[in-house]
């Protein structure tokens, strides 16, 4: 497992770092051990999990979402990344997304004819516009439009999806007046079915 990653203390946390060339399940395998072990390693830290120099597809991204909800004492948890490398999907621009490694603050907007992927969190009052999906790695609880260009198949996900408004193509939706204010991450994400936004657990 210690070839796989090491670990840095950061001034607000530990960064979680992987080795280049690491495959994809070699770091499935080792989060997930050492989750298991060392559950409560990271109580009251931010913990980072530096995949600078990995290409990882979506999917594979969504697979890490539910494996580091096992760290459930950790202040907050970060993706931080260089690339990542998307699955083609139909009727979506096929150039890269654009990548935001910061949370976006009261009064910050992103705007992208293509996907865009917050490496932090949404902060009330900040906006981010996407002609593809949106994707944080984060708190969501700003206003987030995917599909703006009217693509339906577009989606929303993040590792807290609570957004002050959710938009995808043409239809609306809103986080309710009771929404959980729990700080337990609960992957999520935000899809069109038919003409309803539905909303489902990662």
């Amino acid at each position: 497992m210690s070839s796989v990653f090491s670990f840095q203390a950061v001034s607000d946390g530990i960064v979680m770092n992987f080795r280049d060339g690491s495959t994809f399940g070699s770091i499935k395998k080792a989060v997930t051990l050492h989750a298991s072990e060392a559950s409560g390693f990271f109580t009251g830290v931010n913990l980072y999990l530096n995949l600078s120099g990995l290409e990882l597809a979506y999917e594979q991204l969504e697979e890490l979402m539910k494996i580091v909800r096992n760290y459930k004492k950790v202040n907050k948890i970060y993706f931080t990344a260089r690339k990542i490398k998307e699955e083609k999907k139909v009727n979506i621009n096929k150039s890269k997304a654009v990548i935001i490694n910061r949370t976006l603050r009261s009064g910050q907007q992103i705007k992208n004819q293509n996907s865009v992927v917050i490496v932090g969190d949404v902060n009330p009052g900040a906006e981010v516009i996407a002609g593809g999906d949106i994707i944080v790695f984060g708190r969501l609880r700003g206003v987030v439009h995917a599909g703006a260009g009217g693509n339906q198949s577009s989606q929303v996900a993040a590792l807290k999806l609570d957004p002050t408004q959710l938009r995808i193509a043409s239809s609306i939706a809103r986080s309710p007046d009771d929404s959980n204010d729990s700080s337990e991450m609960l992957p999520e994400r935000a899809f069109m079915n038919e003409e309803s936004i539905m909303v489902e657990k990662i």
